[in-house]
């Protein structure tokens, strides 16, 4: 110590020394203009000073140390003399007594908690289900229990305290003995409440943690006896220091204390470990890889460590006589009973903003309601109808409900997380209130970073199920499915996802900006910079520019729509995808264009409202007209009629007799209108009944025919030509007639004799 003392007091001279060396040169050196450079050695100093003031703490402990240690031997005759002295005849009659008065205080409260709790239970027992179907009534069926228990607890306090004023001795030592006493009973029923509501050893079906019976039973005990230690080892260091023990041997008792909590502690993390990693993992034990999985696998590795660093900084504060030193060891035990209470507190709220609508009682509040219409409508009751189709409404109402649950039990858990480190951050005086701090700034950027990750979920989750609800029937289709002319989305679901992109862009662009101010970034210059580079920007990409704007007014127009069939003069197809500048086309064959809103000088849109289908065919001279309307009359009716045809339909299959005439058929033609993309699906079956019909009812088709007739070179026709005149009028034709093929890639009759 001498030495540290003098090598400590040398290195002083020697900088004062140097101080002073350095200021009679400054003082005799000339005022020039080539002055020496002046070195800024503050940062150095104030490392001087902390290394010096660690050299000073740390002696401090050792000498601390040193004197507890030797206290260590004779702390029983320090503890046993200070008892001796507040007595004047040097006997422990005074304690005696006044243990006896803290056993008839503790037996008289838990007389009179036992029957509040007997006059209490059945009334707050009466007032919930015995088996619960949420959360909600699990909460709130725990809440009311504790609260029963914590009155309990006050009228055990308010007894005991009456009969301990009542029958101690009027001694400033026995006052003491049967306050700490009694305080020490309360403070264990307090803690047993609330694990006792916390795992809820005894009643499984209001258990929140997935423990099983044996886990919770054994957990509870375990952690009630170790409390219960714990609590009466403080008790005796607190009841020893009031009554005058010396400071070093209190000292060594805190340090005691703290020593078989932090045991206490880990024993039962390490035994309870895997039932531990159970209730952590929940409902969801085969996240194998995820965050939830590792946390579950390492708790206990972590919860013990933090348990031995949490005890030897503790003694250490003790040592030193620095503020914040008790409490360290079960400080996350504190903050973890707080932020349950939250979280219920919080889930309590969440649903009753948002109650489940799958229960039992939504269920028969919907039956009840489907059994109203039907006996408004005048329909015989069915039962298990009814119930079936509750209980699917409820499903379906309650799976378009669950999403924004989730999110907000998802921020209550973040909220209960921030607010267990801070109570855990105050157990060691770390304070977040003080605007120069940096954790304070964390705090604030992390507020920002949590309403902006809410706001953009919640974003998220509204589009997505807007865009489910419009997305029409039958959507889902295969690539070589694609007809022209297909029914698309709603005006809405090609606008929501265009519209969910602003939002989610803004609300990032919005909490960055936030989260670059509390940084004590100045975001003025970005502001005026991205004014700048916008105006560059406008000037050098006119054609983008251009894009943008035209497809903002296409789709104010409502041109087009997303799985709609249109046709831009250079390219056509299904629309499959819009942009903020672009869109993209899929051709019913497959082939994908993407096309720039700007290059778009018209669009023609099959899919909108309905299509007017018109087909032809051939028939011969000699066919009954009237016949084949009325065929074709009754098969319209027919298709009219068919559950599946007939939906598809606007107007029915008509006929509008005969076109034209040629020379060798007459041309008649039907139409219909139909719902867009359906007309093409009903021209087959059209085609295909109709062949059908006017086979049955001897109605030919006509085919394209060349008549030759044999004429003499005077123009006489010869009615019965011989085989060799037909075969010289064959070769002539044969020889004069150009055979190509068809329209539509057929070869061309040959012509007939």
């Amino acid at each position: 110590m001498a030495l540290s003392l003098a090598l400590l007091t040398l290195a002083g001279g020697m900088a004062s020394a140097q101080d002073s060396s350095q200021q009679t040169a400054a003082a005799a050196a000339p005022s020039s203009s080539s002055a020496p450079v002046a070195y800024d050695i503050s940062a150095y100093d104030q490392m001087s000073k902390d290394m010096g003031q660690t050299m000073t703490e740390t002696f401090q402990l050792r000498g601390a140390l040193q004197r507890i240690l030797a206290e260590l031997p004779s702390l029983p005759e320090s503890m046993i003399a200070t008892l001796q002295s507040k007595s004047a005849d040097g006997s422990l009659r005074w304690l005696w007594g006044a243990l006896v008065v803290i056993v008839i205080a503790v037996l008289a409260g838990n007389g009179a908690s036992l029957l509040f709790r007997r006059w209490a239970r059945p009334l707050y027992a009466a007032r919930f289900t015995q088996a619960p179907e949420t959360r909600t009534e699990k909460i709130a069926y725990l809440l009311g229990r504790g609260i029963v228990m914590a009155l309990g607890t006050l009228v055990f306090c308010i007894v005991a305290w009456s009969v301990a004023v009542l029958l101690h001795e009027d001694t400033e030592a026995g006052r003491i003995t049967v306050m700490t006493g009694v305080s020490a009973y309360a403070s264990w029923l307090l803690a047993r409440l609330i694990f006792f509501n916390i795992i809820v050893p005894y009643s499984s079906q209001y258990r929140m943690l997935a423990l099983s019976d044996r886990a919770a039973d054994g957990l509870y005990h375990a952690i009630r006896a170790g409390v219960g230690v714990s609590i009466v080892l403080l008790s005796i260091c607190l009841w020893m220091s009031k009554l005058g023990l010396a400071a070093n041997a209190h000292k060594l008792a805190l340090i005691g204390a703290g020593a078989f909590s932090m045991l206490a502690l880990s024993a039962i993390a390490f035994h309870w470990r895997k039932d531990v990693a159970g209730a952590i993992l929940g409902s969801s034990p085969d996240t194998s890889g995820g965050p939830l999985q590792f946390v579950a696998r390492i708790w206990h590795v972590l919860a013990i460590l933090y348990f031995v660093v949490a005890f030897g900084a503790s003694a250490l504060r003790i040592l030193l006589e620095q503020p914040f030193a008790v409490g360290l060891v079960a400080a996350p035990i504190q903050s973890l009973i707080a932020a349950m209470l939250l979280y219920a507190i919080l889930l309590l709220i969440i649903d009753r903003l948002l109650p489940r609508l799958d229960t039992r009682r939504a269920q028969a509040a919907l039956v009840s309601d489907i059994e109203r219409s039907e006996e408004t409508a005048g329909e015989p009751a069915n039962q298990a109808a009814n119930a079936a189709q509750a209980h699917a409404e409820a499903l379906e109402n309650e799976a378009a409900r669950a999403p924004y649950r989730e999110l907000l039990d998802h921020g209550a858990g973040i909220l209960t997380l921030v607010f267990a480190s801070w109570l855990l951050l105050q157990a060691w005086g770390i304070s977040l209130q003080d605007d120069n701090s940096i954790l304070s700034n964390l705090v604030e950027i992390a507020i920002v970073g949590f309403l902006g990750y809410m706001a953009y979920q919640a974003v998220e989750i509204a589009v997505a199920q807007a865009m489910r609800r419009q997305k029409p029937a039958g959507d889902s289709h295969e690539a070589h499915e694609i007809d022209m002319g297909g029914q698309g989305d709603s005006r809405l679901s090609t606008l929501l996802p265009i519209f969910r992109n602003f939002l989610l862009i803004t609300i990032v662009v919005i909490s960055g900006m936030l989260i670059l101010s509390q940084m004590g970034i100045d975001i003025a210059p970005l502001f005026a910079g991205a004014g700048v580079v916008g105006l560059a920007i406008g000037f050098g990409a006119q054609t983008l520019i251009r894009d943008i704007f035209s497809g903002a007014f296409y789709l104010i127009d409502d041109a087009f729509r997303k799985g709609e069939y249109i046709d831009i003069g250079g390219a056509k197809g299904t629309v499959e995808k819009i942009s903020i500048r672009s869109m993209q086309l899929r051709h019913h064959r497959g082939a994908l264009t993407t096309v720039p809103f700007g290059e778009i000088k018209h669009v023609q849109n099959y899919s909108r409202d309905w299509a007017i289908m018109k087909l032809a065919f051939r028939v011969t001279y000699d066919t009954d007209t009237e016949k084949m309307r009325k065929i074709i009359k009754k098969f319209g009716q027919e298709l009219m009629n068919d559950p599946y045809y007939g939906p598809m339909f606007l107007d029915p299959l008509k006929s509008q007799g005969i076109l034209s005439m040629e020379d060798s058929a007459m041309i008649a033609r039907v139409k219909f209108m139909s719902k867009p993309g359906k007309q093409f699906e009903l021209r087959k079956v059209i085609y295909a009944g109709l062949q059908e019909l006017f086979e049955k009812n001897g109605i030919h088709f006509a085919h394209r025919e060349v008549t030759v007739r044999v004429a003499t070179e005077d123009g006489y026709v010869i009615h019965n030509p011989t085989p060799a005149q037909i075969a010289a009028a064959g070769a002539a034709v044969a020889g004069s007639v150009d055979i190509g093929t068809e329209p539509d890639g057929a070869p061309a009759a040959q012509p007939a004799q």
